[in-house]
């Protein structure tokens, strides 16, 4: 009874919103009973149906009217709550919406400050509440044969010492495996002429006939191999990690310690989330650390603040950059592949960022061309049926027809179906972890809603079949993908806008990474495309980071833009860089053995100075003697020194 007069008071509710709908705005009354029926069915965290909330709110501020829409809710703008037009997807029917449980917290923080996050965790919640979070690696197909292979000793090798034993079992152990090919997947050309992914000694002997071949002259091999396949191996840390408990986690999980005095789990993820931890991803991205490290220099050469999260998203020489395919140093767009992915779709839109960067991926790539082609009109856009296709569209209409986050499965499982967005989810789950059971049941569910929707039995089976199951094993969930997206945008932004300024920026950081190739590797590309000319170090004009240079071209009469690399380089850290530049100019290499820390900067920083050219081709030519002269001076320094102290009358 309780339930019914649950359901006449939401009833009501609706009633009394729609009734308040004002006239100019009657014309959204389906938008509206569709955000209706999605807080009908949703509850929040505090167990509160989110129609009432939401009509609690309206009630209690019917006098105020805000200028926001977070939410992105034409209801509240038909009701007057706020001026703001919505701009996007209705807030409940995102993902963290939807699951069952509590959602993953992902938060990407600037590289350089990552430990200051973890140090404050534990401050705020105390050492023994916060702990990362533990993994297990279980022993693979490659690793069991090496470790069975030896330990029966196939070679026959023991007797003859250790070193045969280890060498010539090394070598059995290369033999077998060399029937597959190297990497960390495993892939073979079955004699049904299809390729096969090798997961077990068992895949493996059904599919390669030579392995087959070695298993059969040595049985016990296999017989041994198939009893450790996934058993323990190690117990490692989950790179970016943590929970957060309100008790001391000793008490509810085992525990061992970790890297920086933190706690480490021996739960791995799903036994913390069936005690009812969260996971909390704090992750460290280097372009954000590009990002602010721009934007100061940008401040420093110009004056001029720039607020990075009010970048306008329709910028024409950002988005030719992007249909340009020169995106070196660009987040997500490193590899070549992704730049031609970006000039293939022609860039002209926020959204094509989004979707490049969640279609470029194993298993949606091959939706690219079709993307393209529907985008420029090449191709005709269809939704499969007519008959499913009233359903679809209004989910599919601004990736042109193509299925690509995860969120369009939940909307369409949802319309077409009568799934709801919770159950969108776990459709999601189920075939991505391939967890049949649940997969077989949805299916059923799936069609018989699509029956329901007149939809023929036939065409709701092959559009789960052909679209949901393999749409939803790799679909990307569009929040991530709008926060990438939106990061790539920002750094694609101040490179076409103010590139002296990211270039400084981006070569600096990846050197005091020590990513050495990587920062050759941008040297080039920006001097081959951006027409930068990149200068010799010296010891005397180079800095700590990357500086500008600019002078002026005699032959054109303008300022022509020149950048000098530092002080850092293979050999040369952060402090040995930092005394260098506190101390120049140097004229010469007595002078620098004088003016420079001994405790410091020794001879092989100099001779890492000398290999990168910071002393001039002549000196790293000469580099031996120079190295002696700088020794022979600072031991007379040190003679020197000593003779001054012995001569003190200190009495």
């Amino acid at each position: 009874m309780g339930n019914v007069r649950f359901r006449m008071n939401l009833k009501e509710i609706r009633k009394e919103i729609i009734k308040n709908i004002k006239r100019e705005h009657l014309h959204l009354l389906d938008k509206i009973e569709d955000e209706l029926d999605i807080l009908e069915k949703t509850e929040g965290i505090d167990d509160k149906n989110n129609l009432q909330s939401f009509y609690d709110i309206w009630q209690q501020n019917k006098d105020k009217r805000g200028n926001k829409n977070t939410i992105n809710s034409w209801t509240a703008y038909a009701l007057g709550m706020t001026i703001k037009e919505p701009d996007n997807h209705f807030l409940p029917i995102r993902r963290a919406f939807a699951r069952a449980g509590f959602p993953d917290i992902d938060v990407d923080f600037d590289d350089e400050r990552r430990n200051e996050i973890y140090d404050y965790l534990i401050e705020k919640y105390g050492r023994e509440n916060v702990g990362n979070i533990g993994t297990h690696g279980s022993l693979n197909f490659k690793s069991c044969v090496t470790r069975v292979t030896k330990a029966l000793d196939i070679s026959d090798a023991f007797h003859k010492g250790r070193d045969a034993f280890i060498t010539e079992n090394k070598a059995q152990v290369d033999e077998i495996l060399r029937t597959f090919p190297k990497g960390g997947v495993l892939k073979v050309k079955g004699d049904d002429g299809k390729d096969h992914f090798i997961k077990s000694v068992n895949d493996a002997y059904e599919f390669s006939s030579e392995f087959k071949f070695y298993m059969d002259k040595y049985p016990e091999i296999k017989k041994h191999v198939e009893y450790i396949e996934g058993t323990f191996a190690n117990a490692g840390i989950h790179a970016a990690g943590i929970v957060i408990s309100d008790i001391p986690l000793e008490g509810i999980a085992p525990l061992r310690t970790a890297r920086k005095s933190m706690l480490s789990t021996q739960f791995v993820m799903d036994e913390l989330e069936l005690i009812g931890l969260i996971k909390y991803d704090i992750l460290g991205l280097s372009t954000l650390s590009v990002i602010k490290r721009t934007l100061k220099l940008i401040k420093e050469n110009y004056d001029i603040d720039i607020d990075r999260d009010k970048l306008p998203l329709d910028d024409a020489k950002t988005f030719k950059l992007y249909q340009t395919g020169n995106l070196g140093g660009v987040f997500q767009c490193e590899q070549w592949g992704m730049q031609q992915t970006m000039v293939q779709i022609g860039v002209d839109r926020f959204e094509d960022i989004m979707a490049a960067v969640s279609l470029y991926r194993p298993g949606p790539m091959k939706n690219i061309p079709d993307y393209c082609e529907r985008k420029k009109g090449e191709a005709k856009i269809d939704y499969f049926h007519k008959s499913i296709e009233k359903f679809v569209k209004k989910h599919l209409k601004e990736t042109y027809g193509i299925m690509i986050y995860q969120e369009q499965i939940q909307q369409i499982c949802n319309s077409l179906a009568g799934l709801s967005i919770a159950d969108g989810y776990v459709v999601i789950k189920a075939i991505g972890k391939k967890k049949e059971h649940l997969m077989h049941k949805y299916k059923k569910q799936f069609v018989q809603g699509c029956i329901n929707n007149k939809v023929p039995n036939e065409i709701a089976e092959q559009y789960w079949d052909k679209y949901i199951v393999p749409f939803a094993g790799y679909g990307f969930n569009k929040s991530h993908a709008c926060c990438y997206g939106l990061l790539s945008y920002q750094s694609c932004y101040l490179k076409a806008n103010y590139t002296d300024e990211f270039v400084c920026a981006i070569l600096s950081i990846e050197k005091e990474r020590g990513n050495y190739d990587k920062v050759y590797l941008l040297e080039k590309e920006f001097q081959k495309k951006l027409n930068i000319k990149i200068l010799p170090p010296n010891i005397n004009k180079s800095k700590m980071t990357y500086t500008i240079e600019t002078k002026k071209d005699s032959y054109l009469g303008v300022l022509k833009t020149e950048i000098r690399p530092s002080l850092m380089c293979k050999g040369v850290g952060y402090n040995s860089a930092e005394n260098i530049e506190k101390n120049q100019p140097y004229k010469d290499i007595d002078e620098f053995a004088e003016k420079t820390s001994t405790t410091i900067i020794d001879t092989k920083v100099l001779e890492s100075l000398l290999i990168g050219n910071y002393f001039g081709k002549k000196a790293k030519k000469d580099k031996e003697r120079v190295i002696i002269n700088f020794s022979n001076k600072r031991q007379d320094l040190k003679m020197a020194a000593k003779k001054q102290v012995e001569s003190l009358d200190i009495f």
